[in-house]
């Protein structure tokens, strides 16, 4: 046994004074910078709602001054009519009148809907493997999933 011993003069302490005092050490420096990390983030929290609370203060003071200086102009015309999309089959005209509506909002001026016809009915390839692994359904969904 001694051909694997180091021989030192280094005897560690392990009386029950130095263990404790190693310990409340250990737990005093943990919760110090605990509380110094909480203090700094609270600071930034609130240095970012100062800044977002001005920069909303001055949004809305540009939005009033836009619709002070925007009730004076004249009201535009509207954009030259259109002829009128080809509707397929079974489709009624106040359907296509939305549609091009929901489109215009979206979209705004200058967009033109060519067509409205209902969807392609897909062909669905069977699948070759009848029964799939649990791991790998679970892969797919862990890595498919939006953020």
């Amino acid at each position: 046994m001694s051909l694997y011993s180091l021989a030192t003069s280094v005897v560690p302490d392990t009386s029950v004074g130095f263990t404790a005092t190693v310990i409340i050490a250990g737990l005093g420096i943990v919760l110090a910078t605990l509380a110094v990390l909480i203090i700094v983030f609270n600071i930034f929290g609130k240095l970012v709602s100062k800044t977002q609370g001005a920069n909303m203060r001055k949004n809305k003071k540009s939005k009033t001054s836009l619709q002070a200086t925007s009730e004076l102009n004249i009201i535009p015309t509207p954009p030259p009519a259109v002829t009128p999309a080809p509707v397929a089959e079974g489709i009624s005209g106040e359907v296509v009148a939305a549609i091009s509506a929901a489109v215009y909002m979206m979209e705004g001026e200058g967009t033109v809907v060519t067509s409205i016809a209902p969807a392609a009915v897909r062909t669905q390839t069977p699948n070759p493997i009848t029964r799939r692994n649990p791991w790998a359904f679970a892969a797919i969904t862990e890595n498919t999933r939006p953020f």
